[in-house]
C-alpha cells in the first residue's frame, strides 16, 4: 500500500507554520502515522466524511481521497 500525501489547506498551514518547535514536532509525528493509515488509531471520525486525530496541544481535522492517496487536512488548532 502506497503512504498517502498530506496537504494542508491555506488557513491551516499558516497555523502550522506559526507552531512553536514542540507542537510542529508533535504534528511531524502524527503526519507519519497518518500517512500510513489515516483511519486507524489516532484518528477519529466524525462521522461526516472527515476525520480528525491530536497532537500534543492541538488537533487536525482532514479528509482523505483515496482515489488520489491524499489527505487533506482542513483545519489546525492549537490549544
Amino acid at each position: 500500500m502506497s503512504a498517502y500525501l498530506i496537504r494542508y489547506v491555506d488557513r491551516a498551514a499558516e497555523r502550522k507554520a506559526a507552531l512553536p518547535d514542540s507542537q510542529r514536532t508533535s504534528l511531524e509525528n502524527l503526519e507519519k502515522l497518518l500517512t500510513l493509515n489515516p483511519f486507524g488509531p489516532p484518528a477519529l471520525s466524525n462521522r461526516d466524511n472527515s476525520w480528525s486525530a491530536a497532537f500534543r496541544g492541538g488537533f487536525i481535522t482532514y479528509v482523505v481521497s483515496n482515489r488520489h492517496v491524499v489527505i487533506n487536512v482542513i483545519d489546525l488548532v492549537a490549544l
